[in-house]
This record gives C-alpha cells, sequence and structure tokens, in this order.
C-alpha cells in the first residue's frame, strides 16, 4: 500500500462520525419555522391547528360528560347548525345581528377617534372630560339594556344605541394614548422642516398613533359583539342573542353552542381583518 493512500484511510478512520438525527426532528423544525412565519398561509395554518386542538378537547371532554344538557358533542353542533340554515333561521338572525353590530360598530368607532383626537389636542379638555369618560367607563353600560330597551323601544335603535355605548370607550382611550406617545424628536424634526401643524399631525402623530388606534378598534369589536348579544336578549326578535336565549329556554345546548360558535367565528374574522389593516398602514411595525 502506497504511503499517501496509506494516510489517506488513517484520516478517514479518524474523522468524527457525522452526528445521527432523529426523523421527527427535522419536519418538527420545520413545521415550527413554518408557523413562525408572518404570511397568509402559516396564518391560516395557525388557526387549523388551534381549532382542531379545541374540537379534539371538546370531544374528549363530551365523552366524560354524559349528561347532553350541560355539553353535546361537536358533531351534534354542526348537525344542528346545519338544521338552522335549512330553516332558514340562521340568516334571519345573521342579518339582523350583523347589520345592527356592524353599523354600531363604525359609528362607535367615529365617535372613539373624534373625541379621542379631541382629549389629545386639549389638555384642558382632557382634565375636564377624561375622569368623566373614566366614569363612564367604570359603569356596567350592560347593566342599563333594560332602560334603553324602555327608553328606545324593541328593536334596531336601542341595539345601535347599546353597542356603541359599550364600545366606544377603548377607542377613545387608545387614540388618546396613541397621539400622546409620539415621539418629540419626530416632532421636533418635522417643525426644523417648517411643517405646518396639518402636516406634522398627517404625517407623524397620526401614523405613530396608528397601531393603538387598531388595537383599541379590536377591543372595541370584542366588546361590540358582547354588546349586540346582550340587546338582543332583552329587546329583539331575532339575531343571535335571540336564538341563544331562546335555545336556553327549551334546554337546546346545541343551538345555544352553535350560535355562540357563530359569534366566535365573527371576532376571529374581525381580529384577522384588523390585524391585515395594522400591517397595511403600519408596515414599520412588522420591520
Amino acid at each position: 500500500m502506497s504511503t499517501a493512500r496509506w494516510w489517506a484511510r488513517r484520516a478517514g478512520a479518524s474523522r468524527p462520525a457525522p452526528a445521527t438525527r432523529k426523523p421527527t426532528e427535522l419536519p418538527v423544525r420545520q413545521l415550527y419555522e413554518f408557523l413562525e412565519q408572518d404570511n397568509r398561509s402559516a396564518g391560516f395554518a395557525r388557526v387549523a391547528i388551534s381549532t382542531l386542538a379545541v374540537l379534539l378537547v371538546w370531544q374528549l371532554v363530551s365523552m366524560l360528560v354524559t349528561n347532553r344538557l350541560l355539553l353535546v358533542p361537536p358533531a351534534e353542533v354542526a348537525a344542528a347548525l346545519v338544521k338552522e340554515v335549512e330553516s332558514g333561521a340562521m340568516w334571519t338572525n345573521a342579518v339582523a345581528t350583523v347589520t345592527a353590530v356592524v353599523t354600531s360598530f363604525i359609528v362607535s368607532v367615529a365617535i372613539g377617534v373624534a373625541v379621542g383626537l379631541a382629549l389629545a389636542s386639549s389638555r384642558v379638555l382632557s382634565l375636564t372630560g377624561g375622569p368623566v369618560l373614566s366614569a363612564l367607563n367604570s359603569v356596567p353600560i350592560i347593566a342599563l339594556a333594560p332602560l334603553f330597551i324602555a327608553w328606545l323601544g324593541l328593536g334596531f335603535a336601542s341595539k345601535f344605541v347599546l353597542v356603541i355605548m359599550v364600545a366606544v370607550f377603548p377607542v377613545v382611550v387608545t387614540t388618546e394614548a396613541g397621539l400622546r406617545a409620539t415621539d418629540k424628536q419626530l416632532v421636533e424634526a418635522a417643525r426644523s422642516f417648517n411643517a405646518t401643524p396639518l402636516q406634522i399631525f398627517s404625517t407623524v402623530t397620526f401614523p405613530y398613533a396608528l397601531p393603538f388606534i387598531v388595537s383599541g378598534i379590536r377591543v372595541a369589536w370584542a366588546r361590540a359583539l358582547v354588546g349586540i348579544v346582550v340587546a338582543e336578549f332583552f329587546g329583539s326578535f331575532a339575531g343571535f342573542g335571540f336564538a341563544i336565549l331562546s335555545a336556553s329556554q327549551t334546554f337546546d345546548t346545541a343551538r345555544v353552542l352553535g350560535y355562540v360558535i357563530m359569534l366566535g367565528a365573527m371576532g376571529l374574522i374581525g381580529s384577522v381583518l384588523f390585524a391585515t389593516l395594522e400591517r397595511r398602514l403600519a408596515p414599520w411595525r412588522q420591520e
């Protein structure tokens, strides 16, 4: 054997063996890295995994709970939803709830942003009106639902006002906080370029406050869903809240859970839409 071949064989024998990797280590790591990504596909995957996990736990718990008045399996809830769709009740209730909550939510966001701008622009107004708004925010507006219905009657008007009273305060608070949290150095830099107050507001202050405002809008959407359900409990002849109340009175647990799932789906859709809106309006936050 030649000397060169002998040294080559010896070097190969002394070389450490490659580290063995478990067969499942690489796919699991790739899945984890994929779920960490901030794109549409990863978002759908995260929602699908969490939904499947909830359904699995729900199915296991329903197997342990034998009393169907307390809990029913997901299959029975799906059958109840299909029955509601076929009878047309789902569409009637959906139109009533979505129309009322979307209309009142848009108005509450407009009012909340306007009031937040006013409070942030005037220290005197913030000091005088802030305590009143804090007191109103602390009052359980939902407990006043019977009074709103007595004043405005059954139907759209009472639901409209009640949802506004519930959803407007998170937008007011986050709008004022976002405008006051603007970096003073950015404002001074804009002033050094002879920017007008309107230009400073449109290019510095308001864009800086946008993430705060969108966060308040997401909270307001969740509170609006709670408000519309309570309003439909007390004074409505259609809607998801009315359907939940009527189903609970007949001990129809599957229908109750079905409409609760529909409300949860509305909350999820709103949260995803507002997160997308935040990425579009404030892309530097993602960077």
